[in-house]
């Protein structure tokens, strides 16, 4: 039976009235700004609130527990040394026979031979001139596919400009009181809008760029303000929505303000934290300025999706940018002048800045980006060709000990701030950790020698295992002799450790 045209007109004036009713909720502004097919369209919105965003709803809504966050763990309190001795020895040639000084642990029984000429330094290549600029990376559209008619919203990170997508933040706009409630209805706003693209976006940046941990949440707080989020609270929410999306058990806690908690890979110092399940949660701050210590309130509960520990680690590997700075050293070594030209990454720097303070350890192991690492490396490599290790391991000690101007961090920062390698030679002074994670990575890196860190009360120096027994100070870890080598001595050869330590048994610190 054909319809009459007053079923005709009724069906029509129906949908119209219908229509009409939706036009203002969120989900038809969000279809009409993505015209894709509606049932398709409406699945896809129907699914952002997924099981796991339920039950993590249920978990919001409970009551928060009480939390004391504990003060920052420092590492040491020792004041280190204002003014650095130097040796008075002047440079001999080499000998067959070092010069004997006190053992700082036991002495060494076996008599000291001739060290062989290094084996493992690989024949020269031609020294890389400069770093060049990287390319700009192509848009994301490319990588994550996004319908083409999608806005984007293009900003500064790490010094290039990079795209995501452009979003609509009335549904993320929070300016309620803090509590359980109304972090979980802000959650639920949150979860119902459009994001796995976003989320999409974040990884593909994570994956072009070479983006640890850290970086991917710097990104997502940064993408948090460059959206349109003023309030510091809404940008916190945001921020740990996204990562809590990209499968990080972060969590959000308040007091007076809402602030991210992060578990991490490594340990963190100079950073307010509190322990749940024998996990380590850390405040760390997204713009280095300090979480205030105190009560805070979080949940017990986390996200099925979100297991991932913030790690910390591979700082050195992001994709160089543009931004090239230029850095001359130079050094005397047994009455012959050394310059070392090298370029570095200010982006890599500028990174390096936001890092918190770990272990000791952690800077060596970062090492100097490719470059740059290439470029100190060749140039080094004619200098030690042919020598003994002791004198190779001299010539690097030189290096580092007169290259680099000195100040504690406290005179330089106004604070305790380790510095990573790249960190080493953009700022016009360093201290003794600084120095001797340089000179280990380098020792490592162009020697092949295992090196290790000395813990002093308010002092880090190296020491080194050579291939054959060496006189001077020296002391036995896992089965090893490993001579002091300390590249903040100025002028200390191998095996003299500096004469306030000499004696001390120092904590070693393999990386």
């Amino acid at each position: 039976m054909r319809p009459t045209l007053a079923s005709l007109l009724s069906m029509t004036l129906g949908l119209s009235l219908a229509h009409i009713a939706v036009a203002d909720s969120e989900y038809e502004s969000w279809l009409k700004a993505n015209s894709f097919d509606a049932q398709a369209a409406q699945q896809e919105f129907q699914d952002y609130m997924d099981a796991n965003d339920k039950e993590f709803v249920g978990f919001l809504k409970q009551q928060w527990k009480k939390v004391e966050l504990k003060k920052p763990i420092v590492l040491d309190k020792t004041p280190k040394p204002s003014k650095l001795p130097v040796a008075k020895t002047p440079d001999p040639k080499p000998q067959t026979t070092p010069q004997v000084t006190s053992p700082i642990a036991s002495p060494i029984i076996s008599k000291p031979r001739k060290p062989e000429p290094i084996v493992k330094v690989q024949p020269i290549k031609p020294v890389v001139e400069k770093i060049k600029p990287a390319p700009q990376p192509k848009p994301l559209i490319e990588k994550i596919t996004p319908d083409p008619r999608e806005p984007q919203i293009q900003f500064e990170f790490l010094a290039r400009t990079i795209s995501m997508p452009k979003v609509k933040t009335r549904a993320l706009a929070f300016n309620s009181r803090l509590n359980s409630k109304s972090i979980a209805k802000h959650w639920e706003s949150m979860a119902t809008q459009k994001h796995k693209h976003i989320i999409q976006a974040l990884n593909a940046h994570k994956a072009n760029l070479n983006l640890n941990d850290w970086a991917v949440a710097l990104l997502a707080n940064q993408y948090s303000k460059e959206i349109g989020l003023y309030n510091e609270n809404a940008q916190q929410l945001f921020t740990w929505f996204l990562l809590v999306k990209s499968g990080y058990d972060v969590r959000l806690a308040y007091n007076s303000n809402a602030f991210v908690l992060m578990p991490s890979e490594q340990a963190l110092f100079g950073v307010t934290y509190f322990t749940m399940n024998n996990q380590k949660y850390y405040a760390v701050s997204f713009d280095t300025e300090k979480v205030n210590a105190g009560r805070a309130y979080t949940y017990s509960g986390k996200h099925d999706s979100a297991n991932k520990n913030i790690d910390f680690a591979n700082a050195s590997r992001i994709k160089p940018s543009s931004a090239i700075k230029s850095k001359a050293l130079s050094f005397k070594f047994n009455g012959g002048k050394h310059k070392v030209n090298l370029d570095y990454d200010l982006a890599l720097v500028q990174f390096s800045n936001t890092l918190p303070q770990m272990n000791i350890q952690y800077y060596p192991q970062q090492g100097l980006p490719k470059q740059t690492a290439e470029q100190l490396l060749n140039q080094l490599k004619p200098l030690v060709q042919g020598k003994s290790e002791v004198e190779a391991v001299n010539l690097l000690l030189r290096f580092v000990q007169t290259s680099f101007a000195y100040k504690t961090d406290g005179q330089q920062f106004n604070k305790e701030n380790y510095l990573l390698p790249i960190e080493t030679l953009h700022y016009p002074y360093s201290d003794c950790e600084d120095r001797a994670s340089i000179f280990s990575w380098l020792t490592e890196s162009l020697l092949g020698l295992d090196a290790v860190l000395l813990d002093y009360p308010g002092h880090i120096a190296a020491a080194v295992h050579f291939n054959d027994s060496v006189d001077g100070d020296n002391l036995h870890y896992n089965g090893k002799t490993y001579t002091v080598t300390d590249p903040t001595y100025i002028n200390a050869r191998v095996g003299m450790a500096m004469p306030q330590f000499k004696g001390n048994k120092p904590k070693v610190l393999n990386f």
